[in-house]
């Protein structure tokens, strides 16, 4: 208003969306590699990007340096690769034995690539190589390769429900804490009926028509 620059939106995909910031990021790259070749990018440029893209810093410097690497990144920054690593039915398994524990179940997948064959053949782990409080050896798949712990948390936290995870760590009354349901304000008695919505195994005559109750 006087002369002064205005501070980014605090939630720019509340003013532009998602798909409006998706689409600037692009231009957003292409403009800070065009400062960087002429020597004028800063870690200001950088910020105020990421400020105005409703991103953190980091990741405006690794779209910058994909990019770098690849015209694709430089296309469509922030895309995610068809082989990201996700939460596997076995995977599912090894949370339920280490009750939600997702490091733990980390460190097992670790220790059983360690016992894999040789040229990436499988062999039956050894049983030292299960914890007592873990799954048992044949149980735990082979992954090859381990992602590292940070990308395995992102998985679980991505690929699992709150639910799921209270679940898992304190047991399904935990589960149902984060359930949808309706509540009923306190009445006297049969002021209220309920009947389910299971369609009755029979016929009858509604106006000359046979339908379901």
């Amino acid at each position: 208003m006087d002369g002064q620059p205005t501070a980014p939106p605090e939630d720019p995909a509340g003013v532009l969306g998602e798909e409006s910031l998706t689409a600037l990021r692009a231009p957003a790259v292409r403009r800070l590699l065009a400062l960087r070749a002429e020597r004028r990018l800063s870690r200001e440029h950088v910020r105020l990007a990421g400020e105005c893209l409703g991103v953190s810093e980091r990741t405006v410097w690794r779209w910058l340096a994909e990019a770098s690497l690849s015209p694709r990144a430089a296309l469509r920054p922030g895309d995610r690769s068809g082989d990201r690593f996700e939460i596997t039915r076995e995977i599912r398994v090894l949370l339920a034995y280490w009750h939600g524990n997702a490091c733990a179940v980390h460190r097992q997948l670790v220790a059983r690539a360690e016992t894999g064959g040789r040229d990436g053949q499988p062999t039956t782990p050894p049983e030292s190589a299960a914890s007592p409080a873990g799954a048992p050896p044949a149980a735990v798949p082979l992954l090859d390769p381990v992602p590292s712990l940070p990308t395995f948390l992102r998985a679980v936290r991505r690929d699992l429900t709150a639910g799921e995870r209270a679940g898992l760590a304190a047991g399904p009354d935990a589960a149902r804490a984060h359930d949808v349901f309706g509540k009923r304000a306190a009445s006297w008695r049969n002021h209220v009926w309920e009947a389910d919505h299971v369609q009755a195994p029979l016929l009858v005559d509604a106006d000359g028509d046979l339908v379901r109750p």
